[in-house]
């Protein structure tokens, strides 16, 4: 290695001129030659061979204030270096921070590549510089200036680099000569090869100076709009930004009411333009912190997790781990209570303690599930397809998917884990409008009308049901006496098209309710309280009807016979005091059944907002079984049971029992899983005749390995020897080869299946899969679902071993609208139990900012709910088989971050759930530099940072097999 030691470093910064000479390679007769390589369908074609200059600066210990070069050579030059930021062995060790090209129709020009260093050089102590540009050299000028004054000369100086040249269509950025201790003795030396050009020192700096000054203005202006986009979403959706992947869960309404005050407060900073750094960082350390928070309860939560999975030595590990890392998550928050006070030094003292933390928390999993003290993130979990997910689909406590709206200005949280809003007041009136707008269901009696005719409230200890008086008045507190219950239940008649009645659940007494009054029937209610601030709980009790005109006669009958409505009642009542302990997060944690390979023992525990009402009403804390777990038990899914003390409590409608262990924070489940691997990786389009069996095939399969994928999908109708040689290769390399035609070309596909199916029987289980039709859509329903069975048979009739795939109708095809839903509504099973049921979707590609207004991750759970329940119906796993497509958008895949966060999104539900996966990169998402080399987008980052947390198949014993 060579540093840049003291004694040169002084010569040089004690000069007034700079003098740095053009260098190139002395290969001293041995310049290494290699044979051109090849890439898909291009046999051959790949000649050029990247050379790279490397040096090692050795910083001193002291501030940087700014450090920049300026690189000069001919045709192209690429600045790649030392990456720190690994998040696991699958990461390269270096990285591309800058590139110039000369123009295409003047492919030989000169280029000239300015670079500011300074953001690269921070705080780090020895880094690697590596230029691939052209064997006739380069010339390169730099300074580092440091906070004391003093520089240091960086350029091309002779002795301080070597040069080595690689082979066509290297990834240079996996090559261990990025990192600092890599020995380069065996390197070729470097030669002047045309005299080095003066400078004045003072002129070589203020010259970088200004550039750098340019340079930091342009990345400031980026830097501030990212911030607006974080603070944004933070504040709208409750979502934070670390390291780009997304953690939320539940809305805005969740965060702490502080940290959405300062959110604003450093919105309002950046739209003034008012201390802009500050603010940059401040946005870091926020999401940071709340990111900080929600483990640390996470960790908190694994307490009870562990000792309820019999685990009693994780358990006494988390608590000492809660004790040592809780004290961090203070001061940072101390810190942070003062922040538009703090300045610069604090702001970045609370960074690094929040960065220490996450360290600290990350370092608390481990691949190995029985090893790791804290298994998933707070609010998921892997591959229990039964368990929570973030969304109010399933409870049905979106008042705005009633068809109604609030008219008062309120805060509005709704717990994904709970029937109810949690709404604040900000004024003394809560307005629920917008009933004559819905929709009558079924009318038995006419006129029709959709909207509330009484109210139930408890007066004197009696549920009595109270009809709007002539001026709209249903309940007056000077009229009618306090309410001896904190809820009431507005009522509709369900035999004129009312739907399910809406409970109000309050922790302030109301003084007053009022019906306005239309010819439509009630156009909105509003609830009127003593002062601002009044809180209240808005839910539908009742999530079925049984004996519907049986249900409208006693519900709306004036005065009410209790004995009659005395279920109703009682769900009203358990409410009102389950409310009052509002479940707003949940950990999650498992073990493996000891008795059954194929089933995990789940826990789960819940976080709470506990309340105390003007009534003393008795809070009652619930631990609940997720709904879907509740609809896998309504359809009888094998080896799902509970295992906790636990009741049924009432109905979720379609999704079953509403079943909790009642006054407990923990409940246990046996879940099972599906007996085979998972599998993830690439589509490919191969229909070409020089696609598949080819020597390009090499390079791309090794660019599929290199991101932990295990999973190959080339599309092609073949079953030739190129066919074949291709599975091969995938098998040498560890990777799923997975078959997939275009039935509109081949003459007889369950022939062709059946012959495939023969050639691969004998292979490890492993090694292929066929995806039986590519996006079919040339049949009806009936006529396709018919094929399926007859290529799964002509398969079966050979090959006993590997999965198989089968897809729903295509988007555009018969019976698939709205899609997925009535795809998979109109996709029957096969009966064959190494079935594997797919779809494809490309609705939501890459976006310029994501997650944002109109997507996030709710987006896709919720468009994707047919699937899971497919999935729970039918016992078997799912396969998203294309999505992403993100190079066929107009963003940027090698520049765009978001396309790292969009795929870690993904990924995060295709562990909940247990998918396999493969992402349409048809070929895209990679291109070749002009030196040769390859230059992998941001989706490989993504897949590389998944792939490295070891989840795919995590749950599974190393052992297993089909």
């Amino acid at each position: 290695m060579r540093w840049l030691v003291a004694g040169l470093v002084f010569s040089l910064t004690t000069s007034s001129l700079n003098a740095m000479p053009w260098i190139a390679p002395d290969w001293q007769s041995r310049e290494p030659n290699f044979e051109p390589c090849s890439l898909f369908w291009r046999a051959r074609e790949f000649s050029a061979s990247p050379v790279l200059y490397r040096t090692v600066v050795n910083l001193p210990a002291k501030s940087l204030r700014f450090a920049a070069v300026r690189i000069q050579t001919r045709r192209y030059a690429y600045l790649f270096i030392t990456r720190f930021d690994r998040f696991s062995d699958l990461d390269p060790f270096g990285k591309l921070i800058a590139r110039a090209e000369a123009p295409k129709e003047k492919p030989d020009a000169g280029v000239e590549l300015l670079v500011d260093l300074t953001p690269h050089l921070l705080d780090k102590k020895s880094v690697v510089l590596a230029l691939s540009a052209p064997s006739s050299g380069f010339r390169m000028e730099g300074v580092l200036v440091f906070g004391d004054g003093s520089t240091q000369i960086l350029g091309s100086e002779p002795n301080l680099w070597r040069v080595q040249k690689f082979p066509p269509l290297t990834v240079l950025e996996f090559e261990p000569c990025m990192r600092p201790d890599f020995d380069d003795r065996n390197w070729f030396p470097v030669k002047v090869v045309n005299g080095a050009t003066t400078m004045p020192k003072s002129q070589l700096t203020a010259e970088l100076k200004a550039f750098v000054e340019s340079s930091q203005k342009e990345r400031l202006k980026c830097q501030t709009d990212e911030a607006r986009w974080r603070l944004n979403l933070l504040r709208s959706k409750g979502i934070v930004i670390v390291d780009n992947e997304a953690f939320g869960w539940g809305g805005a309404g969740r965060v702490p009411e502080w940290i959405h005050q300062i959110a604003d407060k450093l919105l309002e900073s950046l739209a003034k333009g008012e201390s802009a750094e500050n603010a940059l960082l401040a946005t870091e350390v926020i999401s940071l912190f709340v990111w900080a928070n929600d483990e640390i309860t996470n960790l908190a939560n694994h307490i009870k997790l562990w000792r309820a999975l019999r685990q009693p030595e994780r358990a006494q590990s988390c608590e000492g781990q809660v004790k040592n890392l809780q004290p961090m998550l203070q001061k940072a928050e101390v810190l942070l209570k003062r922040l538009p006070l703090l300045k610069t030094g604090e702001l970045t003292e609370a960074l690094a303690i929040l960065q220490m933390l996450r360290r600290r928390l990350l370092a608390l999993r481990h691949p190995d599930m029985e090893k790791a003290l804290v298994i998933n993130d707070l609010n998921w979990g892997l591959e229990n397809k039964f368990g929570w997910f973030d969304t109010m689909a399933l409870l049905d406590n979106e008042i705005s998917r009633w068809g109604l709206r609030i008219t008062t200005p309120a805060n509005v949280f709704a717990s994904p884990l709970s029937p109810a809003a949690f709404l604040t007041v900000k004024g003394t009136e809560f307005t629920l409008a917008g009933w004559e707008t819905l929709k009558p269901l079924r009318v038995y009696r006419k006129p029709a009308d959709p909207t509330p005719v009484c109210v139930w409230v408890v007066l004197n200890g009696k549920v009595q049901s109270l009809r709007p008086q002539p001026d709209g008045t249903v309940y007056d507190r000077t009229q009618h006496g306090r309410m001896s219950e904190n809820w009431m239940l507005l009522v509709c008649d369900l035999s004129r098209g009312g739907d399910l009645p809406v409970q109000l659940v309050f922790l302030q007494m109301p003084t007053k309710v009022v019906f306005q009054r239309s010819e439509k029937g009630t156009t909105a209610v509003t609830v009127t309280f003593d002062k601002p601030g009044a809180r209240l709980f808005v839910l539908k009790p009742l999530k079925e009807w049984r004996g519907l005109l049986r249900m409208a006669q006693v519900m709306t009958r004036t005065p009410l016979n209790e004995p009659e409505v005395a279920q109703y009642i009682q769900q009203c009542r358990l409410w009102s005091r389950a409310l009052l302990c509002y479940p707003v997060t949940f950990s999650e944690a498992f073990v493996r059944d000891p008795e059954n390979p194929h089933a995990l023992i789940v826990a789960n525990a819940y976080n709470y907002w506990e309340f105390q009402d003007e009534w003393g009403t008795e809070p009652l804390k619930l631990a609940l079984l997720p709904p879907l777990a509740s609809y896998g038990l309504l359809k009888g899914y094998p080896g799902l049971s509970i295992l906790s003390e636990a009741k049924v409590l009432g109905s979720w409608g379609v999704w079953g029992d509403h079943i909790a262990v009642v006054g407990n924070d923990v409940i246990v489940y046996r879940v099972p899983i599906h007996p085979f691997k998972r599998f993830g990786g690439f589509t490919a389009f191969c229909f070409g005749p020089t696609d598949i069996g080819v020597p390009g095939n090499l390079t791309e399969l090794d660019l599929i390995k290199r991101t932990g994928a295990n999973s190959f999908r080339p599309q092609h109708n073949r079953t030739d020897d190129a066919a074949m040689q291709l599975v091969r290769w995938c098998v040498e390399r560890g990777l799923q080869h997975v078959f997939n035609v275009d039935e509109k070309w081949i003459e007889d596909v369950v022939e062709h299946y059946r012959k495939l199916a023969q050639l691969c029987k004998d292979l490890p289980p492993d090694a292929v899969a066929y995806d039986l039709l590519n996006e079919p859509e040339t049949r009806e329903p009936r006529a396709y679902n018919a094929l399926l069975r007859r290529i799964t048979k002509a398969i079966r009739e050979f090959d006993k071993t590997h999965l198989i795939y089968a897809e729903v109708i295509a988007p555009w095809g018969p019976g698939a609208q709205p899609y997925p839903e009535a795809a998979f509504a109109n996709l029957e099973p096969t009966g064959d139990p190494l079935t594997v049921y797919s779809f494809h979707d490309y609705e939501y590609r890459l976006m310029p900012r994501y997650p944002n207004e109109r997507v996030d991750i709710r987006t896709l759970l919720e468009r994707w709910l047919p699937a899971f329940k497919f999935s729970i119906d039918h016992r078997a796993p799912i396969h998203l088989g294309e999505f992403g497509g993100f190079e066929q958008t107009e963003e940027d895949i090698y520049g765009n971050r978001c396309a790292i966060t969009m795929l870690l999104d993904h990924f995060r539900i295709f562990d909940r759930f247990g998918w396999h996966f493969h992402y349409y990169s048809n070929r895209g998402i990679i291109r070749i530099r002009r030196d040769g080399s390859i230059e992998e987008s941001l989706i490989q980052e993504a897949y590389r940072r998944y792939f490295g947390r070891q989840r795919l198949n995590a749950i599974r014993e190393q052992s297993s097999t089909h």
